[in-house]
């Protein structure tokens, strides 16, 4: 094995999106997920939550936007209005796309949608973050027309008895579940420097090592991708984009990793000329992996 195992730049076929297929329907969708729909506290201003649909019948499509609207109890006499996801509650990026689209859903896999709810203030409360009586349940309409209804969870206090109820809805997206520890890869990954030079219009070239902290031999099954990404905090608050590869670990001909032995792999990422912001570089093993091998590094970004 070389000192330095050489990058190839082999990367897996992009996915190819398939045609839409007819709308999913509900009676072949099983909701899964906690009872209530709202989970989680938005920083004392409401909550968020995500509705998670299985297809347990053919292929069909959930694109778009579901419409929103709260039902029962004090509902009919709130003022409620439905709205996008807010950018302070937009999901993260995925590192790996998924394997799979919401044009056709296949049979057995999942997509999901992300809500949020801000402020509920029946009529005689005065605000002040006093509690409201809660609506019975969230009506979900469905691309196909279909309605389903979730109970809700959290209810957002009031802070002022004229405040109009926001409920906030993202697009239908891809679900993968949560990776099973038996996925694990037993490495440690590191770069190797903390600092890079990024120049726009040219190749940043790097190296990172994969140690093996465990008491047993460990060997690649198959060479894993891994997800090269040049962003971080300027390209969020700016709101640029970031520049992104996936490519095939170069492993072949590694054999067995000793315990507490190492391999450095040399790594490539092309910076676009059009890089408008980046601070970071994340390099991921096998993103999709139970607690995967990551490993960041600050980048200075010129030309």
């Amino acid at each position: 094995m070389p000192a330095v195992v050489p990058w190839i730049p082999a990367s897996p076929p992009a996915l190819v999106a398939p045609a839409t297929a007819a709308p999913c329907r509900l009676a072949h969708l099983r909701f899964t997920g906690p009872r209530g729909v709202f989970d989680n506290g938005l920083a004392g201003s409401g909550y968020a939550g995500s509705i998670i649909f299985r297809n347990d019948g053919p292929a069909c499509s959930l694109v778009g936007q579901p419409r929103l609207r709260f039902v029962g109890g004090p509902a009919a006499r709130v003022h409620q209005v439905e709205a996008g996801l807010t950018k302070d509650i937009q999901p993260t990026p995925d590192f790996l796309p998924a394997p799979f689209s919401v044009r056709a859903l296949p049979t057995g896999r999942s997509a999901w949608v992300e809500v949020a709810w801000r402020s509920w203030c029946a009529p005689g409360n005065p605000g002040g973050g006093q509690m409201s009586p809660p609506p019975s349940a969230l009506e979900v309409t469905l691309p196909s027309g279909d309605v389903a209804r979730f109970p809700v969870g959290g209810t957002p206090v009031c802070y002022g008895p004229a405040l109009t109820s926001s409920v906030e809805a993202g697009a239908f997206r891809p679900y993968l579940p949560p990776a099973k520890q038996s996925t694990t890869i037993p490495l440690k990954a590191s770069l190797d420097s903390q600092l890079y030079d990024a120049v726009r219009g040219k190749t940043l070239r790097y190296r990172v090592t994969l140690r093996n902290p465990t008491s047993r031999p460990y060997r690649f099954a198959k060479c894993p991708v891994y997800v090269e990404e040049l962003g971080g905090a300027k390209a969020l608050v700016a709101q640029r984009g970031i520049a992104k590869e996936i490519h095939f670990l170069n492993c072949r001909n590694v054999g067995a990793i000793a315990p507490g032995q190492s391999v450095t792999f040399a790594m490539e990422i092309h910076v676009p000329r059009t890089l408008k912001a980046a601070d970071l570089l994340e390099w991921q093993l096998a993103p999709r992996a139970y607690s995967a091998p990551w490993a960041p590094a600050n980048v200075v970004l010129t030309g």
